[in-house]
């Protein structure tokens, strides 16, 4: 990728609600450059998408919670069949498969203490239709540090 298409990245994951005219400037191309550069960064897919970045502390998200699974047996679809389960937990903001000792990864943002324990109540449940050997939690005492950045 040319160095001018990864400026423009960086300025556009740092602040994506700059005026075109103020990236075109920090990276030192005309506005129809940068407008043409931009356009075809979003074709191509290499921005998938601009959106906030919400601080989860203000809207009230105090919680973290780390689950991580392992599958009683490895079973074809067993991670689409997650996917869909997911779709009905807003808690869950990520989620990875994984080599080692666990299968699967999640994070979960709660609002309060109380929230997460009920999730936990509930973990079993709402994923009955995973074949989950055992699954242990952790909660997040402290973000050290938490980006959507890549290092480009």
């Amino acid at each position: 990728m040319p160095d001018t298409d990864l400026a423009i990245l960086r300025v556009l994951q740092e602040d994506c609600s700059l005026s075109l005219e103020a990236i075109s400037e920090r990276v030192s191309l005309s506005v129809a450059s940068c407008h043409r550069r931009i356009k075809a960064l979003e074709a191509s897919g290499a921005i998938a998408a601009r959106r906030a970045v919400l601080d989860p502390a203000i809207l009230g998200f105090t919680v973290t919670g780390i689950f991580m699974i392992k599958l009683a047996q490895d079973a074809s679809g067993v991670d689409q069949r997650l996917v869909r389960r997911l779709q009905s937990q807003p808690e869950v903001v990520t989620c990875y498969l994984t080599t080692g000792e666990f299968d699967f990864i999640m994070i979960a943002k709660f609002r309060t203490a109380e929230a997460y324990t009920e999730y936990i109540y509930n973990f079993l449940d709402t994923y009955s239709d995973i074949a989950i050997r055992n699954y242990t939690s952790s909660l997040v005492v402290r973000s050290l540090r938490e980006t959507p950045a890549l290092p480009i």
